[in-house]
């Protein structure tokens, strides 16, 4: 029964979130992370949209750990194929908070993979630095934020950066670059990271399937054929539709076209959902105006579309409304 347990929850439940603290020791033995089923190869399986379904959860502070323990202990909706994504760009994280984030989710969810979003920066003082977390053992895979914001935020330490490039030529050719860098970083490391993979924003001019092809070939190195991984920031499809919102439906589907074309594997892609519990309408960032039940639809379509892993950007508090909704129940029943 012990092992049922574990796999089908993965996390460890704890009474209550601790504000700033990692969860304790728990009750159960550490020899119970030898009943986790084996992790996937790729970021979600096969199967049909329930079996696809797997969750990528933000982590931006050390206390979100015990938050997410306490919410699996009330819920029960996070399952061993899901990932924890740690965000090293956070504002105020340091390289020890970030380690011991890791730390944690190790002790409380030890069936869990976990993903280092990580910037593009090259202070490893400051947050956002490319290489966080990659001589950290116990981390499955790290992705770069490729979006405006970090540009300029690597460019405000490094002036040999020229500025941001809209145009995909210009912007595939310098994420190429960068990828390469940080993936022979992680080879040279070797504690166990074998996925290097992107986190692009969504553009309808870009093609998302030669960024894919370009990530497998920068990952040949761990020995994969096709084992890129990439996050596209979609949120903006779950806004309110209509105007020049195509909404999720035809977001994912052009994505998708997109790999079978360059005939990559959709499996190692996940689409982005931003949502918060305060949504208002009118406001311009998705994470401040998709409510919590739009983004579960979203999710849903995202789902019955063909897709299978979803980052969803969130606070803590925000998620628990998400694990509450019916739809998330209807794909996560708590057993």
């Amino acid at each position: 029964m012990a092992v049922g347990v574990a796999v089908l929850f993965s996390c460890l439940a704890s009474p209550g979130p601790a504000q700033g603290q990692a969860p304790e020791s728990p009750s159960t033995p550490p020899s119970q992370a030898a009943a986790c089923p084996p992790s996937p190869i790729k970021l979600s399986p096969g199967g049909g949209p329930k079996s696809r379904f797997t969750m990528l959860i933000r982590v931006n502070k050390l206390e979100n750990v015990a938050q997410y323990s306490y919410l699996q202990g009330a819920y029960g909706r996070i399952r061993a194929q899901d990932i924890f994504v740690v965000n090293t760009r956070f504002p105020g994280m340091s390289p020890g908070e970030a380690m011991q984030i890791v730390a944690g989710l190790q002790q409380s969810c030890p069936c869990n993979r976990i993903i280092a979003l990580n910037g593009l920066g090259i202070d490893p003082a400051r947050p956002g630095y490319a290489l966080s977390l990659v001589d950290t053992p116990g981390v499955w895979g790290v992705l770069l934020d490729w979006e405006r914001r970090d540009w300029g935020l690597a460019r405000a330490t490094n002036p040999r950066l020229s500025k941001w490039k809209r145009r995909f030529g210009r912007s595939i050719n310098r994420l190429g670059s960068v990828v390469g860098q940080v993936a022979g970083s992680v080879q040279a490391a070797n504690t166990g990271i074998n996925k290097v993979g992107a986190a692009p924003s969504f553009f309808g001019d870009w093609q998302y399937g030669r960024i894919a092809r370009m990530l497998d070939h920068n990952n040949r190195r761990f020995g994969h054929r096709k084992g890129g991984i990439q996050v596209v920031a979609t949120q903006a499809a779950c806004r309110k539709f209509g105007g020049r919102n195509p909404g999720m439906r035809k977001v994912a589907g052009r994505l998708f076209h997109q790999y079978g074309k360059s005939n990559r594997r959709t499996s190692n892609l996940a689409l982005q959902i931003s949502f918060s519990l305060n949504a208002r309408p009118k406001r311009h960032l998705p994470i401040r105006s998709v409510p919590t039940k739009r983004a579960a639809n979203c999710a849903a379509t995202a789902l019955h579309r063909g897709g299978g892993a979803i980052l969803f950007w969130a606070s803590p508090e925000s998620m628990e409304t998400l694990f509450a909704t019916g739809r998330l129940a209807g794909l996560r029943p708590s057993g």
